[in-house]
């Protein structure tokens, strides 16, 4: 048996593809949390916080086509969920809908929330 490489189009690069695209999704979210002035930092890290969440798009959309993992499953629309809320932080923190120590611990509970699904898979 071969081992695993990261190869264009493997699963294994897909994970790390995912894997990447969620630490930049938590950089751009930081980032936004922490300009309080909304100037050119907040766009610089809203603009890495929608790339990432492009990119993890299209990783997990591939790495469940690999995996042969079936759509089926309640998790994965969990996941989704997840992923469309942490995606809107960035809009509800500006309008001030949401205030930053709240969409920390909503980010943080949702990223969390996330994995959970992944790796256990529950329903």
């Amino acid at each position: 048996m071969a081992p695993p490489t990261l190869w264009p189009m493997s699963l294994q690069f897909y994970h790390v593809l995912h894997v990447a695209s969620v630490l930049g999704l938590f950089l751009g979210l930081g980032g936004v949390l922490a300009s309080a002035d909304g100037g050119k930092p907040a766009k610089l890290f809203t603009m890495v916080h929608g790339l990432a969440l492009l990119l993890m798009l299209v990783a997990g959309v591939g790495f469940m086509h690999k995996g042969g993992l079936a759509w089926s499953g309640g998790w994965v629309w969990s996941k989704i969920a997840c992923w469309v809320v942490i995606g809107a932080v960035p809009t509800l923190i500006r309008r001030g809908v949401l205030p930053r120590f709240l969409a920390l611990l909503v980010v943080l509970a949702l990223g969390a929330t996330a994995a959970w699904l992944a790796y256990t898979k529950p329903f």
